[in-house]
């Protein structure tokens, strides 16, 4: 008994300790190696993205003020960033995985990110932000689930689905991206995966045998939440379950009017964006209508044009540059000469050029940003790092009297959040330093591996302890 005992006053230690260690909001933490694995999604062998070997990855999966750490090993044979598409990274827009905030992962490294979901649920998902590389998958689900203490505005389903639907090309990622900067157009997709996942042979002369298709198993009578994602890199998608109808409960974070649809078009990295958000909203009212606008920009898009003998999409005339600093990064270690704030509000006339043109926003202020849409396909426009209300979308030019016709009061709030660094976190200790700061990078420390097992055996000592606590 003598033994009993010291075991269970070892495991009070240890939860003392663990509780002065870590915040009162619980930790969630998940290891992704992405590399390359062979695949077949439309019947020809390609080199495709996987997550822990899986194609597509592991659907994160946490409740909100959750905190989330994702250890990611990078194993590919070029740089890689994972970005959260539409989360709020709590007071640390330094985990946004994008080029302007954060330098890339480089090959055979790893890097951790490390974030809270914030006053947040939904739907959403990840994928690789460079190199084109969200064209041969690496992406996944996100879900992050409500509270118990704050109900869902609808009767609580009988199951969760996630759906990842998309455009795919035989060709790979590497491939298209040659293309592209050929000043070529990718042209067509060859088909459209769900869930990593080819087209059942609905006729045998489009389909060849040997495909592999998802399969959803679900029970007659049953209500399920089915979360549906575009993970495409062009093409608007129209989704539909026949002889069903849809009841759209909830866009990028943010529940909507409950209306029921026999389809839905599910634009890249979105939902509807027609979608009107709740009344009563469970989320608070924004007021976003009753707020004076201080600043007003005319994005206009155009044809992709050809700029320096590649294919190039501009705004304004602009063709955006990604420097090989940082923006953020630069902007922490107040390095010259790596951004203009010179940004026009208006479209330019002349020849379009390429440049590294920023938009000179005002600390607290309120845009409204009008995205004219020149092309004759359908653009999709994520804000990062910011949300934005959809308030108002019409055929033809935009003009002033456009916008008797905004939507005032219960519009949606869309994309990511993030505070100012007036507000935020200072620079991770992890922080990758490359272009202007490269010196400042330190040598990949090789004791994460080590660390990690550590961990894992700690975890494994206090599952010991308490079997014996209990046999005693």
């Amino acid at each position: 008994m003598a033994s009993c005992k010291l075991m269970l006053i070892c495991l009070v230690h240890i939860s003392l300790f663990l509780g002065f260690c870590f915040a009162d909001d619980p930790y969630v933490t998940y290891n992704f190696e992405v590399s390359y694995i062979n695949a077949s999604p439309l019947g020809v062998p390609q080199q495709v993205i996987a997550i822990n070997g899986k194609f597509p990855g592991p659907t994160i999966n946490v409740t909100t003020n959750n905190n989330v750490v994702v250890n990611v090993r990078n194993k590919l044979d070029e740089d890689l960033l994972m970005t959260w598409a539409g989360i709020q990274q709590r007071r640390s827009s330094w985990q946004d995985g994008v080029l302007g905030t954060n330098c890339p992962i480089p090959s055979k490294w790893n890097w951790t990110y490390q974030f809270q979901v914030k006053d947040q649920i939904g739907s959403f998902f990840y994928f690789p932000s460079t190199n084109f590389q969200r064209a041969a998958g690496g992406y996944g689900g996100f879900i992050i689930n409500n509270r118990p203490i704050i109900p869902i505005p609808f009767a609580t389903p009988d199951g969760d689905i996630v759906i990842l639907i998309g455009d795919w090309y035989k060709k790979n990622h590497t491939d298209l991206r040659k293309t592209l900067n050929g000043g070529k157009d990718l042209g067509m997709p060859d088909g459209v995966l769900i869930n990593g996942k080819g087209p059942y042979r609905y006729n045998d002369t489009l389909v060849p045998e040997g495909i592999d298709y998802e399969t959803i198993n679900v029970h007659p009578g049953k209500t399920y939440r089915i979360r549906v994602h575009n993970v495409g890199i062009s093409t608007s998608l129209n989704f539909r379950i026949q002889n069903h109808n849809l009841l759209l409960a909830e866009t990028e974070g943010s529940y909507t009017v409950q209306q029921n649809y026999t389809s839905l078009d599910i634009h890249v990295g979105q939902w509807n964006v027609t979608a009107s958000g709740a009344r009563p909203n469970p989320q608070g009212s924004f007021r976003y209508g009753s707020i004076n606008v201080t600043q007003v920009y005319v994005l206009k898009n155009k044809p992709p044009e050809t700029i320096d003998g590649k294919r190039r999409t501009t705004l304004n005339g602009i063709s955006f540059v990604n420097p090989n600093t940082p923006i953020k990064l630069a902007d922490a270690y107040h390095v010259k000469g790596v951004y203009k704030l010179d940004f026009p509000t208006e479209p330019l006339t002349g020849d379009p050029k390429m440049e590294t043109s920023v938009i000179n926003g005002t600390y607290r202020g309120f845009m409204e940003i009008i995205l004219q849409n020149n092309d004759t396909k359908v653009q999709t426009f994520h804000l990062n790092g910011y949300a934005f209300f959809v308030v108002g979308m019409d055929y033809g030019e935009w003009s002033e009297n456009s916008r008797g016709t905004y939507n005032k009061w219960d519009g949606i709030a869309r994309s990511t959040t993030q505070n100012t660094n007036k507000t935020e976190l200072p620079v991770p200790d992890n922080a990758l330093y490359c272009g202007a700061l490269s010196k400042m990078q330190k040598p990949q420390d090789i004791s994460s591996a080590a660390a990690e097992k550590s961990k894992l055996l700690f975890t494994l000592l206090l599952m010991l302890i308490v079997m014996l606590s209990v046999l005693c």
